[in-house]
């Protein structure tokens, strides 16, 4: 079975590809355009491609959680669900959502400190597990730098954590 993982967004999209647990294919996608609409379309062809190259059997992508979202960043991850679903649909792929908890917890991100749930630690230690987990050499630079590689390690690890033992 072969299993795709998504970590969605309007700037850059973290994909992986795994065949059973072994992890073949990842990197992301960095649409271009203005707004998060056009970045939107750029991105959906890039997608749909990748798609028909590695004819996932089953998509494992981040849910959206509603907790402390601004309206407009609901709008536009919202949106992007909307076009994976209707990428995924085209090509007969069904999706699998996962909510950011429960793949954390899956994969073992959280160190049960109240520093441990911020933002950026769980970046950092996203980037470190799929490091340790898949011998990677994905880059974490510094809080908020656009050199992380957070979007490919947490879509690696949202799909691990679906097919790893125990799931």
């Amino acid at each position: 079975m072969k299993i795709m993982g998504i970590d969605a967004s309007t700037t850059c999209t973290g994909y992986a590809f795994f065949d059973e647990d072994k992890l073949i294919h990842y990197s992301c996608i960095k649409p271009n355009g203005a707004t998060w609409q056009e970045r939107l379309i750029n991105e959906g062809p890039k997608l749909n491609m990748l798609i028909e190259q590695w004819k996932p059997n089953i998509i494992i992508m981040e849910n959206v959680p509603l907790v402390n979202r601004q309206l407009e960043t609901l709008v536009i991850l919202g949106a992007v669900q909307g076009y994976i679903l209707s990428v995924a649909s085209s090509h007969g792929v069904e999706i699998k959502f996962v909510m950011p908890s429960e793949w954390r917890s899956k994969v073992g991100l959280y160190d049960g400190t109240k520093r441990g749930m911020k933002r950026d630690v769980l970046k950092q230690r996203a980037i470190e597990k799929a490091n340790e987990l898949f011998h990677l050499d994905l880059t974490w630079v510094s809080p908020r730098s656009k050199k992380n590689q957070d979007d490919i390690a947490e879509s690696i690890l949202i799909a691990y954590s679906q097919i790893q033992p125990g799931s």
